[in-house]
């Protein structure tokens, strides 16, 4: 019995927490700290079931952007493939350069050749492709910046390539990274150059066309219409700047008989021959030409009336002592000369020189007369 009594007063004398909280707080207050408990316990579930959802959400929002990124990564590479573009990027401090598989292409690189560290300064040395020169030569543009190059690949292949470029700036102003997209642009260079080619021939053929309309076809020297031009252009020139201007007319002394005797075929060498010997007479800044069968005109601008007698007088001697070569013979030349008169057109001027010039056959050939 006295165990038993000891054991009732020892459950006794040992309340639960509960009861000590309920002797010491009171039964409301203990009411209020469970209460509490409980809604410290829900907002942690709550927690963890939003930590949860968060994470799952993070999760989804991660793999759908490694997917975007993906999708557009091949994106990119199916629009280079199509449009035979290459993207370069290039840090100038490090020097590192970044080619994608679609400029791996553009130098005639397979996708799936290994591609390491050094491959890239190679390509560019071995293709002569100044690059990275050309890009820190625009070290200072802050616009997209375009250049040109041509290439040859590791194919074999020459390929013309445009590159537009850009600098990224850091936050000190200088370039952290250049990035400039390769475009193969041969079919378009190749049409330019045989346009190019086109126009040129072209324009040439219609030099050549205008030269030949202004061109005595025997002598090679200016027709009538081109020296008549160049006459009233002398003139303007002459007025304009006042400064004299002469004309000299000379023609071969009894050519019709050289024809009788000799033939055309002679004729036409010994006309030849007198071209060559009145080119050789002539300044840069003369014309000769031929404007009748065996008439010619020299235009002298600059040259007052002593000059233009010395330059005919020369003339002259130089015919008739070097006409004669191989089977054609030797010839003499009348000379006239008119110097411009105030009055003057290119017409009178010419008539004037011509009058002088048949005095001269007039007094007796192999001579020269000055217009009055």
């Amino acid at each position: 019995m006295r165990g038993v009594q000891n054991s009732q007063g020892l459950a006794n004398a040992d309340p639960s927490g509960a009861a000590v909280l309920e002797n010491i707080l009171g039964p409301n207050a203990l009411v209020g700290v469970c209460l509490l408990l409980g809604l410290v316990a829900v907002v942690a579930v709550i927690g963890v079931v939003m930590a949860r959802r968060e994470t799952r959400l993070a999760a989804r929002i991660a793999r759908s952007r490694t997917h975007g990124m993906s999708e557009l990564l091949r994106t990119v590479r199916m629009a280079e493939s199509i449009a035979e573009l290459g993207v370069w990027q290039y840090d100038p401090a490090s020097g590192r350069q970044q080619w994608s598989k679609g400029m791996r292409s553009l130098f005639g690189i397979d996708h799936d050749d290994p591609f390491v560290d050094g491959d890239a300064e190679t390509l560019l040395l071995a293709s002569e492709m100044g690059l990275i020169d050309r890009v820190t030569e625009h070290r200072n543009t802050r616009e997209p910046f375009e250049m040109d190059f041509d290439v040859l690949g590791c194919d074999g292949i020459a390929r013309s390539i445009s590159v537009q470029a850009c600098n990224l700036p850091n936050r000190s102003g200088g370039v952290s990274r250049v990035v400039a997209v390769l475009r193969d642009v041969t079919n378009q260079v190749q049409r330019e150059r045989r346009l190019e080619h086109s126009r040129e021939v072209a324009l040439s053929e219609a030099q050549r066309a205008r030269q030949l309309a202004a061109t005595d076809p025997l002598t090679g020297l200016a027709n009538r219409r081109r020296v008549m031009v160049a006459l009233d252009k002398a003139i303007v020139q002459a007025r304009r700047h006042s400064q004299p201007l002469s004309l000299i007319a000379f023609d071969i002394d009894h050519f019709k008989a050289v024809n009788d005797t000799f033939g055309h075929l002679v004729g036409d060498r010994v006309l030849r021959r007198l071209a060559e010997i009145a080119l050789a007479q002539v300044r840069e800044s003369d014309l000769v030409g031929r404007v009748g069968g065996e008439e010619f005109v020299w235009i002298v601008p600059g040259a007052d009336e002593n000059f233009t007698r010395i330059m005919a007088e020369r003339l002259r001697q130089a015919i008739a002592s070097g006409s004669a070569v191989g089977d054609s013979p030797a010839v003499t030349a009348s000379v006239g000369f008119a110097e411009l008169m105030q009055d003057d057109t290119g017409l009178t001027l010419f008539a004037r020189a011509d009058k002088a010039l048949y005095e001269a056959k007039e007094s007796g050939r192999n001579r020269v007369r000055m217009a009055a």
